[in-house]
């Protein structure tokens, strides 16, 4: 990918997406693209705010990396249907399955589960890699996703969450004792060293809002319940991070030396810490919303996983 760069002559104040669009002949959801993945630099730092106004002699770069098409193969992947019906499905989604193909990630995702068996590629405008998804699970997050069959149950779906009208309930494993409800309000924006990587500010990015109440109180460790108002990236990892209450076996905002520690009072050793820790100890555990076909109202649970299940297992004999 080649760089390429531009200087602002104007005092137009012009918003940076707009300008990007104008200068470099890319497409609106081109230009979101490169954004988002941290490929524009504004004087020198990753950006990630379309909206900000630019001024003269600002200085951007981007690199042009464009989606590639992807091919989309029907794949025989077990998955664990809780509701279905003409129009979205409500799935509880196994850690480690990607949910969208992405580089890297060609096929063996949710999508390639759902083309073809559940959903038709002929019911939604155009083709796409993510068919069927109105919202994401990190891959070894587990929990409840809606998936909308249709065109129309897609476009209905997506206004439900971008008006903040689905409810959605997290449960995890968190170091440290939180004995209290709070919340965490910051924006959330890629971190300027590790663009694989988000972290939380008070400017910059997205907004993003957390509730987070205890549910079980262990001598180091807690059973959080999680309620996310906003659906930023890897949202609930970088805030638990943000409070040093970080999400057990986390292997991006995680804390290496409390997992060993924990694994060590579990009666593990830290060689098989991944045995009891093999990925962030996060599930999807609750959605509500109205049904945007008929306004019913809609509620489905699903219990944690035997993996979360073993830890608070271990957790609970220890307290006794």
């Amino acid at each position: 990918m080649e760089k390429k760069s531009v200087k602002v002559t104007s005092d137009d104040k012009k918003r940076i997406d707009v300008f990007l669009r104008e200068a470099s002949g890319l497409s609106r959801s081109q230009i979101k693209h490169i954004m988002d993945n941290g490929n524009v630099f504004l004087n020198g730092k990753i950006t990630g705010s379309p909206g900000y106004k630019l001024k003269r002699g600002d200085f951007i770069e981007y690199l042009e990396e464009l989606p590639k098409k992807i091919e989309l193969i029907k794949q025989d992947i077990p998955l664990n249907i809780i509701y279905e019906d003409e129009n979205l499905m409500i799935i509880n989604k196994q850690a480690g399955l990607v949910v969208h193909p992405a580089p890297g990630h060609s096929d063996g995702t949710l999508v390639n589960a759902l083309v073809g068996r559940h959903i038709n590629e002929e019911d939604y405008e155009g083709t796409s890699s993510r068919i069927g998804i109105v919202h994401r699970l990190d891959r070894d997050t587990s929990g409840l996703m809606i998936i909308a069959r249709n065109g129309e149950a897609h476009h209905k779906l997506a206004a439900l969450f971008k008006k903040k009208e689905i409810v959605k309930i997290y449960r995890c494993i968190v170091h440290g004792r939180v004995e209290q409800v709070g919340h965490i309000n910051t924006h959330i924006l890629r971190d300027a060293n590790n663009r694989l990587k988000y972290t939380a500010k008070y400017s910059g990015g997205k907004e993003a809002y957390t509730i987070f109440e205890p549910e079980e109180i262990f001598s180091n460790t807690t059973l959080l319940k999680v309620r996310i108002l906003t659906g930023r990236t890897h949202q609930i990892r970088v805030h638990m991070n943000y409070i040093k209450n970080e999400v057990a076996g986390d292997p991006v905002y995680g804390n290496k030396s409390k997992d060993n520690d924990l694994a060590r009072c579990l009666g593990y050793d830290i060689k098989s810490r991944e045995d009891l820790l093999p990925r962030q100890m996060l599930h999807a555990s609750r959605l509500e919303f109205e049904n945007p076909f008929d306004g019913k109202k809609m509620s489905f649970e699903a219990e944690l996983p035997d993996d979360m299940k073993r830890v608070l297992s271990l957790l609970r004999a220890r307290a006794r």
